[in-house]
C-alpha cells in the first residue's frame, strides 16, 4: 500500500504483485511491481514501475483494498516477462480457478494488439485450450497412419483394456500386442488436481497388467509432431525388442 501511495495517482499493483494476490502461480519477486499510466513518471524505492499507454477501467479491479490489474490484464502483462514454462503455469492456475478465465483473457487480448510483447505466446495458450478436451479423432487417425508407415505396427484407437471381465480403461491409441498405449491429455478434462490424480491412478492399474503408458499434450501432437512421432517410434521398437523370445527383458518378466 505504501508503494501505491508513493507512486501516486492512477498507480496499480501489476505483474507478479497482482498475480500473487489473485492466486496465480508465478515466481516469487523481491520487489513490489506497479504500473502507472503514461505520461506520468514515478520512482519508488523497493518497487519496479512500468508505464502503460493502455491502462483503462476494463483492465482494473480492487482486491482487499488494493487497486490492481484484473486477472486477464495481469496475464497479458506476465506474458511479457515470464518464460514459456512460467507463463503456462500461470495460465493453468488461472483455469483451475475458473475455466471461463480463458474467455476473459481472450476478450481482453482483442483490445491489446499483436504488437504487445508476449501477446502471441498467450494467444497460443488460449487457442490450445480451445482445441478441446482431447486430441480429435482425425488428428489421432493421421498420427496413427504416420506411425504405421514408420514402424509397421498399426495402432488401435480408443481401445478398451480389460482385466478378465473388468473394464480398466479406454486408451486413446494402443498397440495391444506390445501392451503399449499413448494418451493425449487436454486441459478441459485433465487440467484439475482431481483429473491429475485420476489419470495416475489409472496408470497404476495398467502397470501390473503389463502395460506401459506414454502421455502427450495437444501441443506435442500439433506443434512438435515430428518429435512426438520419433519418440513413439523408438518406444514401439524398444517394446517390440523386449518382448522377443529370448530377450533379457522377457526372461526377467517371466
Amino acid at each position: 500500500m505504501a508503494a501505491l501511495l508513493a507512486a501516486g495517482e492512477g498507480a496499480v499493483l501489476s505483474h507478479a504483485s497482482a498475480a500473487s494476490r489473485l492466486g496465480l502461480e508465478v515466481p516469487r519477486s523481491d520487489s513490489v511491481q506497479l504500473t502507472i499510466p503514461e505520461p506520468r513518471k514515478a520512482k519508488v524505492r523497493g518497487a519496479k514501475v512500468w508505464r502503460s499507454r493502455a491502462l483503462s477501467l476494463r483492465d482494473l479491479t480492487t482486491h482487499r483494498g488494493f487497486r490492481m490489474t484484473n486477472l486477464a490484464r495481469t496475464m497479458i502483462d506476465l506474458a511479457g516477462v515470464l518464460d514459456d514454462g512460467e507463463l503456462r503455469a500461470a495460465f493453468d492456475s488461472a483455469l483451475r480457478q475458473d475455466q471461463d478465465n480463458a474467455r476473459r483473457i481472450s476478450r481482453l487480448l482483442h483490445w491489446h494488439g499483436p504488437g504487445r510483447h508476449g501477446v502471441g505466446r498467450l494467444r497460443a495458450l488460449v487457442e490450445e485450450y480451445r482445441q478441446g478436451d482431447e486430441v480429435p479423432d482425425s488428428v489421432l487417425e493421421s498420427l496413427a497412419v504416420e506411425l504405421t508407415k514408420a514402424t509397421g505396427h498399426q495402432p488401435r484407437l480408443h481401445l478398451d483394456v480389460l482385466d478378465g471381465a473388468r473394464h480398466v480403461a479406454e486408451v486413446d491409441m494402443a498397440w495391444p500386442e506390445l501392451q503399449l498405449c499413448a494418451e493425449f491429455d487436454g486441459w478441459k478434462t485433465h487440467g484439475t488436481r482431481a483429473a491429475f490424480a485420476r489419470d495416475r491412478a489409472r496408470d497404476r492399474e495398467l502397470f501390473p497388467l503389463g502395460w506401459t503408458v506414454l502421455r502427450y499434450t495437444w501441443g506435442d501432437v500439433v506443434r512438435d509432431r515430428d518429435a512426438t512421432v520419433e519418440q513413439l517410434v523408438r518406444s514401439i521398437e524398444t517394446r517390440a525388442r523386449s518382448l522377443r523370445p529370448g530377450s533379457t527383458t522377457r526372461r526377467q518378466r517371466h
